[in-house]
């Protein structure tokens, strides 16, 4: 019985021998089928996901554009030709393509910006068209004056220069009164600074304080405000809280550079700053442009000081008697340069050019020196560095972009009068200072008017 037992077990123990001999050689031989393994499981495989990307042309821009895909994917275009947003979409996702910012003094509109990317989107179509002015009075009554209330409740008396500050206030240089005016975006009209008068330039708090022939205003980036005095040859710093002081030029007459006070002006006619501080004044009779660094140090930039007309660097350049100056994002500066009847261009480092006008007085668009002004009075930059011309002598609005074309963006040429509208059917009456907020409004000082208008861009009709 053991015996039949050890047999048995045997026999089981050689089969189970030749079963893991069988799984390590692959099968037995004779071409039997032999071991078949077991096979492991499939594993789970990664769906692959299709992308599309969404694009198209922009045509007629002259400026600075946003788009916006989806209102997530923002894509910024400054000229025409093709364009592609970023960020890609799943197939079959959708897309929608509309404008979040509008170039300025354009308008931009989409067609074929919408559906579902089923494979790369390529004919999104933008086109981008001018703006029209549309003039309405902001503030004043026509009448000469110097009576505070809101809107055309409020007079002047010959505004002469206008600028805007970051909260939407504006500050009116009001040169017969010698006062500056305050309008705030609701147009109240109050006065800021200057006691009236005329003849002496006395430091002090808001009305303590007196000008002697007020004339152009600036901003810097902190709010204050710097006003040249035509008559008292000085310039005059208003902080926020309206504290008067002067900072540059002795009141003698002169062209003389140094520090602060020890320095002398000619009849200086406008102001303006940059971003780095510095403040740029204009003479009249001086014919010069001079620089104040933020430590008061006053040098001349550019005009030989006879006034005359001349491209050139420095000293060998030469202007006419001029009324208006403004600078541009990149430190550029320009000059209404109204005895010559032309817009001149200033580098940083002095170099002087001329930017548009014939020299010839005429109302006449056109690029360069094809165009003609007469008499320009104030200009303004905006962000995208067009320049806007308060052209006195035509009582019109004018527009220059960069690259020298200028348009007329408001008024008719010779025609004196405060009619509203849009267009030529607006008229002005010898403005000279202007004024661009952020978003391309402008705001004119019209001067023998006595009038503040406001300029809004708009579709045209």
């Amino acid at each position: 019985m053991f015996s039949n037992r050890v047999s048995f077990y045997g026999r089981c123990g050689a089969v189970a021998s030749a079963i893991v001999l069988l799984a390590s050689c692959g099968g037995g031989g004779g071409g039997g089928a032999g071991f078949v393994p077991i096979a492991a499981p499939a594993q789970p495989q990664t769906p692959v996901v299709v992308t599309h990307t969404v694009g198209g042309t922009v045509t007629g821009l002259t400026g600075s554009l946003v788009l916006q895909n989806n209102a997530g994917d923002d894509l910024k275009l400054t000229a025409d030709g093709k364009f592609t947003f970023a960020a890609a979409l799943t197939e079959g996702s959708a897309y929608e393509v509309s404008v979040r910012t509008q170039p300025l003094w354009q308008f931009c509109t989409v067609t074929k910006g919408s559906g579902k990317a089923l494979a790369d989107v390529g004919d999104v179509a933008v086109a981008c068209s001018a703006a029209v002015a549309q003039v309405s009075t902001l503030a004043g009554s026509g009448t000469t004056g110097s009576v505070n209330g809101n809107g055309t409740a409020a007079s002047f008396y010959l505004p002469y220069s206008v600028v805007v500050d970051k909260s939407g206030n504006l500050l009116v240089s009001d040169t017969a009164t010698n006062l500056v005016r305050k309008i705030s975006p609701a147009g109240d009209v109050t006065t800021f600074a200057g006691g009236g008068g005329s003849g002496t330039s006395q430091n002090g708090n808001g009305t303590a304080a007196s000008f002697s022939g007020l004339s152009g205003l600036a901003l810097d980036s902190t709010g204050n405000a710097y006003a040249a005095e035509f008559g008292g040859n000085r310039i005059r710093k208003i902080t926020p809280a309206a504290d008067v002081i002067t900072i540059a030029g002795s009141g003698a007459i002169g062209s003389l550079d140094g520090h602060g006070t020890s320095a002398t002006f000619n009849t200086p006619s406008s102001v303006a700053t940059d971003a780095d501080g510095n403040i740029y004044v204009l003479e009249f009779i001086g014919a010069v442009v001079r620089k104040i660094t933020p430590a008061e140090d006053v040098t001349t930039l550019a005009g030989s000081g006879t006034a005359g007309f001349a491209d050139g660097t420095g000293t060998a350049a030469s202007f006419g008697q001029a009324y208006g100056i403004a600078t541009d994002a990149a430190g550029n500066i320009y000059v209404a340069d109204s005895g010559n009847n032309r817009i001149r261009k200033i580098t940083p480092g002095g170099v002087v050019t001329t930017l548009a006008g014939s020299g010839q007085i005429g109302a006449t668009d056109g690029a360069g020196s094809s165009a003609s002004f007469s008499r320009p009075g104030g200009l303004t930059v905006d962000s995208d560095g067009n320049v806007y011309v308060a052209d006195t002598g035509n009582s019109l609005l004018r527009k220059i972009t960069p690259a020298g074309v200028v348009s007329t963006l408001a008024g008719q040429p010779g025609v004196l009068g405060a009619q509203n509208g849009i267009g030529a059917a607006a008229t002005f009456k010898q403005p000279y200072g202007v004024t661009v907020d952020a978003a391309g409004n402008l705001y004119v000082a019209d001067t023998f008017g006595n009038l503040i208008r406001k300029v809004t861009p708009v579709r045209a009709p």
